[in-house]
């Protein structure tokens, strides 16, 4: 992979671990060119006081912040995510040094917190070998998530069926559990500039976490038809067809599209949760699963992903159907997404919420 290497400003010890981790990724056989020059990711180096905001241009140029903190404040999950949104970064290094390890001459090796969107928050002792382990498989994946609208959702769906009810009547059941995390508002680090590039980069209208689907079988648009939650929307006021849930009736790999189903009056600015390509191939892997909720929840017992991919990717649908294949029964079980939270299967949402409802941990086990 081609990579760029961005520094804003100058920290002898931040910029020592970007030297070792550089050298590795030219080891491994990768490459260093520029921002204009076809790069897959960008190792931005920057600082935690005022975070260096690479904008780039595509979805498919992933951003890893690496800063140094010492001594680390008191909330450094709260810092990190603030410093991840605020680079608008895929994953915050932070590394940590371990004053009290080593030799008095050798102090050891920093302690570094991987800290993702999705609230993932975990550490590991520095090696360029074993970070670069976890992010470059992160900075191959394939983002899925563009929306194809076409006009042709039959009358008789325009306004409600029996499963969008369905999904209305579960909506809420999401924020009643307590499994949707906003960490802070946006625009308390963001400029307006800023969120809008966001928005616009994601097509996204704001985030809103945890997401589900249902299975309704339209012959007339095909084989694997389902609704689903739209991107950023108040779960407890999910109504409208077109707007607020969406109807999927198949998926572009190639283009990395969702094919959307959708009445005459559709809202254009809507976009199915970046999710569906994962629900996409569970049900078309599977026909016998009626339905699938996504929570950034936990539940003991899981099987769990071995990379933490981001949402939207392909590699992240394919490694949950992977998983659900070792499951005794992957139409009605739940996975773990690893640093990220739960995929529950199950024949509707009735069942999925009554099956779950008491157990629920709403703190996701981080691993390293």
């Amino acid at each position: 992979m081609k990579f760029a290497v961005i520094k804003n400003d100058s920290d002898p010890k931040r910029d020592r671990l970007a030297e070792a981790l550089v050298q590795k990724c030219l080891d491994l056989g990768h490459e260093v060119g520029s921002p204009e020059d076809g790069i897959q990711f960008v190792l931005n180096l920057t600082g935690v006081e005022r975070p260096f905001l690479f904008r780039r241009k595509s979805q498919t140029i992933f951003i890893f912040s690496l800063v140094v903190v010492d001594p680390p404040p008191e909330n450094l999950r709260a810092l990190c995510y603030t410093t991840l949104v605020r680079t608008l970064s895929n994953i915050v290094l932070c590394a940590v040094p371990r004053n009290g390890a080593g030799s008095a001459s050798e102090p050891g090796p920093p302690e570094v917190y991987f800290t993702t969107p999705e609230c993932g928050f975990y550490h590991h002792p520095f090696d360029p070998e074993e970070v670069l382990r976890r992010i470059l498989p992160i900075a191959a994946a394939r983002f899925a998530i563009g929306n194809r609208f076409s006009a042709d959702l039959p009358a008789r769906y325009w306004e409600t069926s029996p499963v969008v009810e369905e999904i209305k009547a579960s909506a809420g059941e999401l924020d009643r559990l307590g499994v949707l995390p906003a960490p802070f508002p946006l625009r308390e680090v963001l400029s307006e500039e800023t969120l809008k590039q966001l928005y616009a980069l994601f097509e996204i209208k704001g985030l809103s976490y945890g997401n589900m689907s249902a299975r309704e079988v339209i012959p007339e648009l095909g084989t694997t038809t389902f609704w689903m939650t739209a991107r950023g929307v108040d779960k407890a006021k999910v109504s409208k067809v077109g707007r607020d849930i969406l109807l999927v009736k198949g998926f572009d790999y190639e283009a990395g599209q969702a094919l959307v189903s959708a009445p005459p009056d559709y809202d254009p600015r809507a976009r199915v949760s970046v999710d569906a390509v994962e629900h996409e191939l569970i049900y078309r892997t599977f026909p016998e699963v009626g339905a699938i909720v996504h929570v950034h929840a936990w539940l003991d017992g899981v099987l769990c992903t071995r990379q933490n991919y981001p949402c939207g990717t392909v590699e992240l649908g394919q490694a949950v159907v992977d998983l659900l294949r070792q499951t005794g029964c992957p139409a009605r079980t739940a996975v773990g997404l690893k640093n990220h939270g739960l995929t529950i299967t199950g024949p509707s949402l009735e069942e999925i919420f009554g099956r779950i409802r008491d157990k629920l941990q709403t703190e996701v086990r981080m691993m390293a």
